[in-house]
C-alpha cells in the first residue's frame, strides 16, 4: 500500500524532529506493509518562498539519506517527494504549480480552509482542475465530516477530476466505519495517508487502517484503491538511497 501524506521530512515543517526520527517512521510504516510514502511537508507561501523551500526538501531528504545503513535500505519504504500546499486564493494563478507536484506527477496535493469553505473556494480547485495540467488531491477529507463545511461541497469534488484522500486515523476509529465505508466502496475515496507527523504522537498507523479495511469492505473495493494509487506514481520520480 502508498502512504500518499506523510510528514517524515525533519526540520521542515511541524513533522519529525530530526533525522533519526524519519528513520524511524520510515521503517515503522514499511514493517505495516507500507512499500511506498510520498514525503509531503507543509508548503505556506505566507512563510514560504518556493525556491528555498524546495531547495530545504531537497537537503532534508539527503540528509536522511545520507544517514541510513544498508541495513535500514531494506527496511524502508520507497519515497517520492511531494507537498502538502496550503490553500491560497489565487494558487490557480501561480506559475510554479508543478513544481509543488508530486514528483514526475502533475497531482497536486491542496489542503483546503479549516474555515468554512465557500464557493470562491470551490471554483479555485475547479479551475486548477478543468483549466490547467493539474490533478488537485484533497487531502484528509475527513476532517472535514462533521464540521462547518458546507456537504454540498465535499460531494461536488466527489464528482469533479479531483482525488480525494482520507486519512488512516478516520478508518481506524470503529464508531466511523458507517461514514467511510460506502465513499470506499462507492470509488470516491481514492487515496489514502497516515497524515503522520512523529515516531511517538501521529505515528504511521496506515497499516492498521489497512487490516480495517480488510475487514469490513470489499476485496474489490480494497484493490481498487490500492490500484488507482500505484496508477497515481507510474510515471512519479522515485527518491534514490
Amino acid at each position: 500500500m502508498i502512504d500518499f501524506h506523510t510528514h517524515i521530512l525533519h526540520h521542515i515543517d511541524d513533522g519529525s524532529h530530526n533525522v533519526e526520527e524519519s528513520v524511524t517512521m520510515l521503517r515503522m510504516s514499511f514493517a505495516q506493509g507500507i512499500d511506498t510514502v510520498v514525503l509531503t511537508p507543509h508548503f505556506r507561501r505566507g512563510e514560504n518562498s518556493i525556491k528555498p523551500w524546495l531547495e530545504e526538501r531537497q537537503l532534508r531528504f539527503e540528509q536522511i539519506r545520507d544517514s541510513l545503513t544498508e541495513e535500514d535500505k531494506k527496511l524502508i519504504p520507497r519515497m517520492v517527494l511531494g507537498a502538502e500546499v496550503e490553500f491560497m486564493p489565487d494558487m490557480n494563478r501561480w506559475n510554479y504549480l508543478d513544481r509543488l507536484a508530486i514528483n514526475g506527477t502533475n497531482y497536486i496535493m491542496t489542503e483546503m480552509p479549516f474555515t468554512p469553505w465557500t464557493e470562491s473556494n470551490v471554483k479555485v480547485i475547479d479551475d486548477i482542475a478543468l483549466n490547467t495540467p493539474f490533478t488537485p488531491v484533497i487531502p484528509h477529507i475527513d476532517r472535514y465530516f462533521h464540521t462547518f463545511t458546507p456537504v454540498k461541497y465535499i460531494e461536488h469534488f466527489f464528482n469533479m477530476p479531483v482525488i480525494i484522500q482520507m486519512n488512516a486515523i478516520y478508518i481506524n476509529g470503529v464508531h466511523n466505519t458507517q461514514f467511510y465505508k460506502p465513499l470506499i466502496e462507492s470509488g470516491k475515496i481514492k487515496i489514502l495517508g497516515s497524515d503522520c507527523h512523529s515516531a511517538e504522537w501521529r505515528q504511521p498507523d496506515l497499516g492498521q487502517a489497512v487490516e480495517r479495511l480488510k475487514e469490513v469492505c470489499s476485496d474489490e473495493a480494497f484493490s481498487r484503491i490500492d490500484s488507482f494509487g500505484r496508477e497515481m506514481l507510474r510515471d512519479a520520480v522515485y527518491q534514490d538511497l
